[in-house]
């Protein structure tokens, strides 16, 4: 059951990035068509991209740190009832 939610979360996970990577591009090449905008125009932009990415690696370890730590309790769950049994 915790393999099956891991693999969801990660096919989740996968979709999302595609998305939010396909959004920078585009835009990328929305300013990169109009000349007018500036570097210093585009610096906001750049940085909502970079908190963004960061934020989404930050989520992405502390997921999989969850699911290790189930996956820990469970087999030690496992092995207390194999002991008693």
């Amino acid at each position: 059951m915790i393999d099956f939610q891991k693999t969801l979360f990660d096919n989740t996970y996968s979709v999302v990035t595609a998305m939010q990577d396909n959004s920078e591009n585009m835009v990328n090449g929305f300013f990169n068509q109009f000349t007018w905008v500036t570097e210093e125009a585009k610096k906001p932009f750049n940085e909502s991209v970079t908190f963004i990415k960061k934020a989404r690696e930050d989520y992405r370890k502390t997921i999989d740190q969850g699911f290790e730590k189930l996956a820990k309790l469970v087999d030690n769950k496992e092995e207390r009832t194999a002991r008693k049994g």
